[in-house]
């Protein structure tokens, strides 16, 4: 399979209800099922948004959510990246993700390596990469701050990757305590050069999925934190140029047909 069709989500996640976003998430890749996608994509945290004291939401690997999320991937026709989500595996928490087929198998996790401030003192951060096999081609997923990495990046080169999908919470609140010395516009600026740079290192597609709108966040002492997302969500070629991207902050949903002979392009094994 050379061509693919790709469907990715700019998502506003309904706060701390898994119920109500696997209910939203289907009826959203219901509506788009005529364009027969080949991969489906949502954002970071688009089960429950943030978990900084609700824990009783974060998933074991034997939870129902996983088949639900299997059945999707089975009744559609589709391999799922539904987002990231929080996974408790004995008493450690991450923010990871996952690959469905369109079989409904869980092709395993990938857990965030390059946790976020707020992140790091209730997360565990994995050291490992983790490649997905699929009908079409070989997937990587980051989480968000990965983004920033490239020594990530670089650990990619050797597996020749098709597409490299990065789910994000990519707020405008990011730098709120540094805004009298970086650019008004750094977190477009980080999230289009960073997307379009990891492209032409690995040459390979590259897609950024972020999330939509704004969410308020329920710290553990009480305290509610507003996000407003940067938007930017966008799909970028091989070579580095923009195919498609959200036109604003809000939600969206943007698709593309691509070809991925284009990947690999390069002479060069640099």
């Amino acid at each position: 399979m050379k061509k693919i069709t790709l469907l990715v989500f700019q998502y506003k996640t309904i706060y701390l209800n898994i119920e109500a976003n696997l209910l939203k998430m289907e009826r959203l890749i219901k509506k788009y099922s005529y364009l027969k996608p080949d991969l489906v994509i949502f954002p970071e945290y688009s089960l429950t948004g943030p978990l900084f004291s609700n824990y009783n939401l974060s998933l074991a690997d034997d939870s129902f959510v996983y088949e639900r999320l299997s059945l999707l991937a089975k009744k559609y026709h589709t391999n799922f990246i539904p987002g990231s989500f929080i996974r408790k595996v004995g008493k450690d928490n991450y923010n990871s993700s996952c690959l469905i087929n369109r079989d409904g198998i869980n092709l395993g996790f990938y857990d965030k390596q390059y946790l976020w401030s707020s992140e790091k003192k209730f997360l565990v951060a994995e050291n490992k990469d983790m490649v997905f096999k699929t009908d079409f081609g070989k997937v990587a997923i980051q989480i968000c701050a990965d983004l920033h990495s490239s020594k990530l990046s670089d650990q990619y080169r050797k597996h020749r990757l098709d597409i490299i999908v990065n789910l994000a919470m990519w707020a405008l609140e990011d730098v709120s305590g540094h805004k009298k010395i970086v650019p008004e516009n750094i977190e477009f600026l980080q999230t289009e050069y960073l997307s379009r740079a990891r492209a032409i290192e690995n040459r390979s597609y590259f897609i950024f999925c972020n999330f939509a709108d704004n969410l308020d966040i329920i710290a553990k002492t009480g305290r509610i934190y507003k996000e407003t997302s940067v938007g930017n969500s966008m799909i970028v070629n091989p070579y580095g140029e923009i195919i498609v991207k959200a036109s604003n902050h809000k939600e969206e949903v943007i698709m593309a047909e691509i070809d991925l002979t284009k990947n690999n392009w390069s002479k060069y094994n640099y």
